[in-house]
């Protein structure tokens, strides 16, 4: 046996085998969604559920909420980070933020140390950042083994205004503090660290997340220490490297590197852990954000001191969905790899929903498609970390109605992690285009059969509703004209009288006076559909000269021809007005069928044949589309509902 066999043996403690016990938790088998395909019309309304694979508790929300949002003399708290001491006390280190949760303000670095595996946490102590305006942030902590020293690696930057007198970051740079009583007090080196920071880098960063202590090599030499951290050239490349330390953390030095040109996917806030023969997995949040649905990527390096990330690089991690966002893998002696992300697809940071543990047993080349759920609603960042008594610990961000605020705790053993695993693939109804702009579907809506043996998806008005996500270029309407195409049936609900809250049909980007926008809602005070475009400089709306909320069906068409908005119900002359502007998106968007962005709002009601086109409709087309013809010239979406899958 060789002595690099040999140690890691020796790691194998009560851990390894707490976790090779629990058997095999990638492999869970869950229900499959079943396609629901038309069947012979029995009545008119009969209604199919959209079924779904069956929802288990999940995990352990929360066992305790270390930093909570305007508390202790902070608005906000960011990026959690979570180690483990040589004494086994518990680490929870996190960016403070003192006005809002904006990245650009004035942030601390704090810490709270927990002696019972997180139930509970000592008082807060300020690392970095006490009488200092600017930002201390992405505290990147790793603990050697041998001398129990504590080594943070951290980045610093101060603030300057722009030619409008916004404030905005200056140069960042990275900086080490250290701890040789288990986090009690900290040391900080008040200096930059110019050797891990390339002469011609925009920017640097560290993390977010713990590093690691590789297994060491000899016996008489401590495993070497290994941060992940991200950079961005002045010509535009960006990418990520490793640093490294070969003395417990006293002095660093940076490690194999890989970078992608301006323009190209590349790595950001990668996350690292070691694999069982030694190699480091980094798994990473893609900057590629639009145009797929791959918002991750990984390597596997040899070695850290290496210059050069070993070819292929990074690549596409597939089949594992999830929005941008920091993500945290943690490989478990004798279990499986674990990834902590959001799970819920899409391109737009509002997307962290549904923080879930996923496994790998192949060394992160493929993941489960189920994964054990912590929470439902929005969450963002996280990071694991192993505890002493042999479970796993989850420090996460979440708040109320948003994903950051408040970091929250809990932990884990492999009997949970296996009971509560549950398919994560979204469910889905197809675009019969050659685009594909499939639409995700939430909660349950029910598909029902119309009287002409077509049939329609109905909304409960709760928290049912679709998305098209990923962001295409087709999809992105803009200065020119366009049509939105679709039947509607509803009625008023007297709930939705008394709120006077519209009901959001269909809503394509942004939400605010300044968002590039178009929608369609059904008013309760007056019966009748609303259109609305805003280009960012206003919105422009009109409305159905008819009441439309009488539970019958309707076809609907709202477009942009010759620069004046049109919308028109069943063929009859068309609201008119004039609007002229680009309603191009700027960055990433998602287009909501049955809810409005900030989903505070849900339509109660049936759509049925949603299409969009980059051209507007002549009477011809729309007569062709009423009678059930297809009008397929320049159409970027139809989702005829024909079943979910």
């Amino acid at each position: 046996m060789s002595v690099h066999q040999t140690f890691v043996r020796i790691r194998r403690s009560a851990r390894a085998r707490a976790w090779a016990a629990g058997g095999a938790v990638a492999a869970l088998a869950a229900a499959t969604v079943t396609a629901l395909l038309p069947g012979p019309p029995a009545a008119p309304d009969d209604d199919s559920p959209a079924q779904a694979a069956p929802q288990k508790p999940g995990l352990t929300a929360a066992v305790s909420a270390p930093f909570s949002a305007f508390t202790e003399g902070y608005d906000c708290y960011r990026i959690p980070t979570l180690t483990t001491t040589k004494d086994g006390t518990l680490l929870a280190i996190a960016e403070a933020r003192t006005s809002g949760c904006d990245d650009i303000g004035d942030i601390d670095l704090v810490l709270k140390r927990s002696t019972d595996e997180g139930r509970t946490w000592g008082p807060m102590q300020v690392i970095r950042g006490a009488g200092d305006p600017g930002a201390f942030g992405n505290p990147a902590p790793v603990v050697d083994s041998a001398s129990g020293r504590i080594t943070l690696l951290h980045a610093y930057s101060t603030w300057t205004p722009d030619a409008a007198g916004n404030r905005v970051r200056g140069p960042r740079e990275l900086r080490l503090a250290h701890s040789t009583d288990d986090g009690v007090s900290w040391t900080t080196d008040p200096e930059p660290q110019p050797r891990l920071k390339g002469p011609d880098w925009a920017w640097v960063s560290v993390g977010p997340g713990h590093g690691v202590q590789l297994t060491p090599t000899r016996p008489d030499r401590p495993g070497r220490l290994v941060v992940s951290a991200d950079y961005r050239t002045e010509s535009g490349e960006s990418g990520a490297q490793l640093l490294y330390s070969d003395d417990g953390g006293l002095t660093w030095k940076p490690g194999a590197r890989w970078g992608a040109p301006e323009g190209t996917p590349a790595p950001n806030e990668p996350a690292l852990t070691e694999l069982p023969d030694g190699r480091i997995y980094v798994n990473a949040r893609s900057t590629a954000t639009c145009g797929t649905s791959d918002h991750r990527v990984s390597a596997i390096i040899d070695d850290a001191s290496a210059p050069e990330v070993p070819a292929p690089g990074f690549v596409p991690v597939t089949g594992l969905p999830a929005p941008p966002a920091s993500g945290s893998v943690l490989q478990l002696p004798g279990g499986p790899l674990l990834l902590s992300a959001p799970s819920r697809p899409g391109a737009e940071f509002s997307d962290r929903w549904t923080l879930a543990v996923r496994t790998s047993r192949d060394e992160g080349r493929t993941w489960s498609r189920d994964g054990a759920v912590v929470l439902r609603e929005r969450a963002g960042y996280s990071d694991m970390a192993a505890l002493p008594g042999g479970r796993v610990g989850l420090l996460y961000e979440t708040a109320n109605g948003t994903p950051h605020g408040y970091i929250k705790f809990t932990a884990f053993g492999p009997h949970e992690l296996r009971a509560a695993a549950e398919d994560l693939t979204p469910r889905r109804t197809d675009d019969a285009t050659p685009h594909h702009n499939d639409a995700v579907v939430h909660g349950a809506p029910r598909l029902g059969n119309r009287p002409d043996g077509g049939r329609a998806m109905r909304f409960d008005g709760k928290d049912d509703f679709l998305r098209l996500i990923d962001c295409p270029d087709e999809l992105r309407v803009g200065a020119g004209d366009f049509a939105v195409s679709t039947w509607v049936k509803y009625k008023t609900r007297g709930q939705d009288r008394d709120s006077g809250r519209r009901q959001p049909l269909f809503w394509a980007y942004g939400q605010g006076p300044a968002a590039p926008q178009i929608r369609i809602e059904a008013d309760p005070a007056t019966g009748r559909l609303e259109a609305t475009v805003n280009p960012g400089t206003g919105p422009v709306a009109v409305t159905t000269p008819t009441r439309t909320d009488d539970d019958a069906w309707h076809h609907v068409v709202l477009q942009r021809s010759g620069g004046r908005l049109e919308l028109s119900v069943d063929g009859a002359p068309p609201a008119t007005a004039p609007a002229a502007g680009d309603l191009r998106p700027t960055g990433p968007f998602t287009i909501h069928l049955g809810t409005q962005p900030d989903y505070k709002a849900f339509y109660a009601g049936a759509l049925d044949d949603v299409r969009v086109y980059g051209r507007a409709l002549s009477r011809n087309d729309m007569a062709r589309l009423r009678d059930g013809n297809d009008v397929t010239d320049q159409e970027r979406v139809h989702l005829p509902f024909d079943h979910i899958r």
